[in-house]
């Protein structure tokens, strides 16, 4: 990759932003000690929502960013297999908050792996 115009790294900045957001919903959520019934809860599940598909709409960006590494074009594609996952466990459903235990043994962890994956290729262009 070039060197990044303002308005890229700027992209990159509020993508990882949103990587580390999606990480923390996803700790507070597969905490034993929380309750799935809170309002707090339900409001990090929807935020989590959001914050999901601002990374999936980033990748239409990325995947031009990122023409020519091919590494970084596989990462990217494999987001739509965790998103797939959450589907399968619920996170989507408006009725409850996903499975404890699903995300703490599955989903927590291949967001975490795929989350170092991609910024192994973001990182370096931001980190000052």
């Amino acid at each position: 990759m070039a060197d990044l115009t303002e308005g890229e790294f700027y992209l990159l900045k509020k993508y990882n932003a949103l990587l580390e957001t999606v990480e923390e919903a996803f700790d507070y959520l597969s905490d034993d000690n929380r309750s799935t019934s809170t309002p707090v809860t339900r409001q990090i599940v929807l935020d989590s929502y959001e914050a999901i598909g601002k990374i999936a709409e980033a990748h239409v960006n990325l995947v031009l960013l990122f023409e020519r590494n091919e590494e970084a074009l596989q990462v990217i594609a494999q987001f739509g297999d965790l998103v797939d996952e959450l589907e399968q466990i619920g996170h989507f459903e408006q009725s409850n908050a996903p499975e404890k235990e699903a995300l703490q043994t599955y989903i927590k962890p291949a967001y975490q792996t795929w989350k170092n994956q991609i910024q192994h290729h973001i990182l370096p262009h931001i980190a000052h």
